[in-house]
């Protein structure tokens, strides 16, 4: 069988930064890809786009939930089904022969083995009308007259976990609103609210997007994002009505949700029709979308924190006195220190074997020269300007990967992927911009760009889903890096890579919001991955793979951790506009982080001291609250003395001094881009093959036969050497006939991926 491979990106050709950074030529429909899926014996289709799974099979019988005392579990105990006479529950053991009148069925688990702590009823939605249905101890077994077809299943609830009893409602019992839905009533009839949510997800599935289009524009300082999708439709016995629901990735509907729910003011977004929420839970926010449209476009009311940066200005120690001796300390460290104007005079860590750390603190020294003399600010723009251009901007210093520059040093390194290399890389673009803002390297920077736009890692550990990117939780590493790409990409005239910059640094920002105010949502659909209460004060921090997405961490909770993310939320936090950001539509709720921070480094407690800065690590409390809270110095001088700040390095008394001398004048933000409008270009496929093709449940392979699972929970037996065996399993997914003798997975696009067992 030929496949048309999609979404694919060559490895490791120095060709993939320029192609990431230019519009991609069209690429495959993906409908001649299904049409090769639809031909298959027998095959399972995992999107991204859609909390179901969808099952391929030319056989006349196929078995669910197969096998699975495997992981110490049992079979549903009850299935549901709609005939003449309405929805009637049977219980295992049944063999119901009425005629079907809807194309779905649900079956649950309550009292089967091992399913002990909650429920997680699921949707089975069939396209031919079987003959004959069996619920027993091995699973539920579908006949069909012909062939079984195109088979979508889902957890009816995504990835929320329902109380087996009203004794045993978890949200009830730590008091907060619950849904009231313990399977345990269902065992006579199934409430009217589970028919309705069965019969709203049986027309949605009758037309699953399996690809998304997804464009970016600059309209002025407004981003427009526009995503058309392409549709898997399932024509069906019953000639149900579908209904086409254009999804958000979970991210943005989380944004968006947090917006309505838990914060103070909403992601300065707007989108083109109404939001449609059919209240399903998912691990990385809600499965939202746009009813009856192939797509919808976002208007983002973000880029004028590219287009306005803050304009370099001194400090006003006639207005402030007690900055004077602050103001004195720095000039006195930096004239010592660039002594002579040499570019090797830069090290703080002993020399180029710590160049990972000195590079992020380097941005200080860039900052640092509106507060200098003049004869000091000569010899420090010499001794940047030499060590941008002799070692920054050497491609030597860098590992390649996959065409691009990874930035490895003491404790960041790589391992098979771009990793904390990569983070550091895109953290690169930061130290150069604010070099060039202070210094003036336009014509250095146009020289070497090809090798600056080799340390863009941004764009690629993000996916649809996610929005942004993923695996890291500090977020002094997450906008900052686009914001300076694109405005570096603008000053050397590249304006395909200033829009796209532009269009990452917009996705960034929704991290940073929901990182605020996200883990809200997360709370009111507890459990989450363990029987462990979920207490107020928690944080989104990173996103993992696999359907593990959002981690979630805060100073208690988890009780236990390899490390406890929540301290490095605010690491190598240092960028001015981003802080804008936090102060134009987060003002209430950084605050009241920044004071229960305060008060917690007042007793030592967390890593963020009130009289100590590490530049490329955390930042003291007076830098924070400087940049995020805009407080005067008396305030800031009243939590940390300066005569008592205790740093000593070049940029750490620089990253100390700095943004105290900055808050003795209010910030003056000037246009150094010029509102910009540009065509619609195609977004992050263009560099993307595609993350995690899963969006609550994933498929895993045992034997030549799929099986079904969640992330997080652990079943009662672990299967050892079977990829994804050690979570919870929904069972494996079995056909009529011998095991296939091949296995094989083909992604479709960057949102979708098959399985094909074939003989």
């Amino acid at each position: 069988m030929a496949w048309t491979m999609t979404g694919e990106v060559a490895e490791p050709t120095g060709k993939r930064a320029q192609l990431m950074l230019s519009p991609a030529a069209p690429r495959p429909q993906p409908q001649a890809d299904m049409a090769a899926f639809r031909r298959q014996e027998f095959g399972v289709l995992t999107t991204e786009l859609s909390p179901a799974v969808v099952v391929q099979s030319k056989a006349a019988e196929i078995s669910l939930f197969c096998s699975l005392s495997d992981w110490g579990l049992g079979a549903p105990t009850h299935l549901a089904l709609p005939g003449k006479d309405g929805v009637r529950v049977f219980e295992r053991g049944a063999t119901p022969s009425r005629p079907m009148t809807e194309p779905w069925l649900v079956c649950w688990f309550n009292e089967a083995d091992g399913w002990v702590l909650w429920d997680a009823p699921v949707l089975v939605v069939l396209q031919h009308k079987p003959e004959s249905i069996a619920l027993t101890r091995d699973g539920l077994t579908l006949r069909f007259p012909n062939e079984a077809g195109l088979m979508a299943i889902m957890p009816l609830f995504g990835y929320g976990k329902l109380p087996l009893s009203p004794e045993s409602d978890y949200l009830a019992k730590h008091g907060l609103p619950s849904a009231g839905l313990a399977t345990s009533r269902w065992s006579e009839a199934l409430p009217k609210p589970v028919i309705d949510r069965c019969r709203y997800f049986t027309g949605m599935l009758r037309i699953i997007p399996i690809y998304c289009r997804e464009e970016f524009a600059l309209d002025g300082d407004d981003l427009l994002i526009r995503s058309r999708f392409r549709w898997l439709p399932i024509e069906d016995d019953w000639h149900t009505k579908p209904i086409k629901l254009a999804p958000l990735p979970p991210t943005l509907a989380l944004a968006w949700w947090a917006g309505k729910h838990s914060a103070e003011r909403p992601f300065p977004m707007t989108f083109s029709d109404e939001i449609r929420d059919p209240h399903l839970f998912t691990a990385y926010g809600p499965y939202a979308g746009v009813e009856n449209a192939d797509g919808y476009t976002v208007r983002m009311k973000v880029l004028q924190y590219i287009h306005m940066a803050e304009k370099p200005q001194p400090a006003d120690v006639a207005a402030y006195p007690i900055a004077a001796p602050v103001l004195n300390r720095l000039q006195d460290k930096l004239d010592s220190k660039f002594s002579r104007g040499q570019w090797q005079e830069v090290w703080d860590h002993g020399g180029p074997e710590n160049y990972c750390w000195q590079a992020m603190g380097d941005r200080w020294y860039a900052k640092a020269i509106p507060y200098l003399p003049a004869d000091v600010q000569r010899r420090l723009k010499s001794t940047l300007t030499s060590y941008l251009r002799e070692f920054m901007l050497q491609e030597r210093n860098y590992q390649g990967f996959r065409g691009m520059l990874l930035l490895t040093g003491p404790g960041i390194g790589t391992w098979g992927s771009y990793d904390d290399a990569g983070k550091f890389s895109s953290n690169l673009l930061e130290t150069i911009w604010n070099v060039d803002r202070c210094v003036g390297c336009r014509d250095l920077i146009r020289d070497r760009w090809p090798t600056i736009k080799r340390f863009f890692i941004t764009p690629l550990e993000s996916d649809w889903k996610s929005v942004g990117r993923s695996a890291i939780a500090e977020m002094g590493d997450e906008a900052a890096p686009p914001l300076a790409m694109a405005r570096l990409a603008h000053e050397v005239g590249d304006r395909d890579t200033y829009a796209f910059a532009c269009y990452i640094f917009a996705r960034e920002l929704v991290h940073h919001y929901v990182k605020q105010v996200g883990a809200d949502y997360f709370r009111r659909n507890q459990p989450w991955h363990s029987e462990e209460f979920m207490p107020e004060e928690v944080y989104l921090t990173n996103m993992w793979g696999d359907l593990a997405s959002w981690q979630i961490d805060g100073p208690t909770y988890p009780a236990k951790t390899g490390e406890r993310q929540y301290n490095n939320r605010w690491v190598r936090f240092s960028c001015e506009e981003v802080a804008r950001f936090y102060q134009d539509v987060l003002p209430r709720e950084v605050r009241a982080e920044m004071d229960r921070l305060t008060e917690r480094a007042k007793r030592d407690e967390c890593p963020y001291k009130l009289l100590e800065d590490t530049a490329h690590i955390a930042p003291s409390i007076v830098r924070l609250r400087a940049l995020l809270l805009g407080e005067s110095p008396e305030k800031l001088a009243q939590l940390a003395a300066p005569e008592k700040w205790q740093v000593g390095r070049g940029a750490d008394v620089t990253a100390m001094c700095v943004p105290f001398l900055r808050s003795t004048r209010p910030p003056v933000w000037e246009r150094i881009v010029p509102p910009t409008k540009t065509d619609f270009a195609l977004g992050l496929e263009r560099c993307v093959t595609g993350g995690f093709p899963a969006l609550t449940l994933a498929a895993g392979e045992r034997g030549g036969r799929p099986f079904l699972r969640w992330w997080g929970w652990r079943a009662p037996k672990q299967l050892k050497g079977v990829d994804g065996g050690e979570w919870w399993s929904f069972g494996q997914i079995v056909p009529a006939g011998g095991p296939p003798k091949r296995v094989e997975a083909h992604r479709l696009n960057w949102n979708t991926q098959v399985w094909v067992f074939g003989q």
